[in-house]
C-alpha cells in the first residue's frame, strides 16, 4: 500500500507555499481537536469509574469534588478510589491492592470503607472505623450524607498528608 500526498496548486511558488501551510494547519487543528475530544472521553471514564450514584443525589458540584479527590489521591499517593452510592442493598466489588473504595446504602444504612493494606495500617483501624460510625452513620439520619463524603474524604487526605510529611495527627 502506498500513500499518496495530495499536491498542492498554485499559479505562484507563494502561493503554493501559503496553500501548503494551511494545508499543514489544517491537520494540525484536526490532530488537536481529536486529542482534545480523546482527553474528554477519558476524563467521563475515569468519572464514572470513581463515581457511581445509582441514587442520583450528588450535584455536579459534588462529583466535581470527588473527581478532584480521586485525581489528587492517584497523583500524590499513586492510589485509586472508587465511591459507589446504591438505593438498596449491594456487594462490594473485587478490589487490587491499590483501590480506596466507599460503598454507601443510605436507604438501609449501610456502609463499607475498604482501604488498601498499606493505608489501612497508616490511617488505623480507630480511624477508620470512625468514618463510618461517626460520619456516614449519623448523616444519614439527617440525610445529609452528601456533603459527609466531603468532610471524610477531606480527613482521609488530611490524615494522610499529614502522615506523609511525618506528623502525627495527635500533634496538631
Amino acid at each position: 500500500m502506498r500513500i499518496t500526498i495530495p499536491r498542492v496548486h498554485g499559479a505562484t511558488p507563494r502561493e503554493k507555499l501559503i496553500r501548503s501551510l494551511a494545508l499543514i494547519l489544517v491537520f494540525a487543528a484536526v490532530i488537536w481537536a481529536f486529542s482534545k475530544n480523546n482527553e474528554r472521553v477519558v476524563e467521563m471514564l475515569n468519572q464514572k469509574a470513581s463515581i457511581y450514584d445509582e441514587t442520583k443525589t450528588l450535584d455536579k458540584e459534588q462529583k466535581k469534588f470527588i473527581l478532584s479527590f480521586t485525581k489528587t489521591l492517584k497523583n500524590e499517593f499513586g492510589l485509586d478510589c472508587r465511591i459507589q452510592i446504591y438505593g438498596g442493598d449491594f456487594v462490594v466489588p473485587d478490589l487490587d491492592a491499590k483501590t480506596m473504595y466507599i460503598g454507601l446504602a443510605p436507604a438501609i444504612n449501610e456502609v463499607q470503607i475498604r482501604f488498601p493494606a498499606m493505608m489501612r495500617q497508616a490511617l488505623g483501624q480507630e480511624f477508620i472505623d470512625s468514618l463510618a460510625t461517626e460520619h456516614f452513620l449519623p448523616s444519614f439520619k439527617y440525610n445529609d450524607w452528601p456533603q459527609e463524603i466531603q468532610v471524610v474524604l477531606l480527613a482521609i487526605f488530611d490524615r494522610l498528608t499529614q502522615l506523609q510529611e511525618g506528623t502525627s495527627p495527635s500533634e496538631q
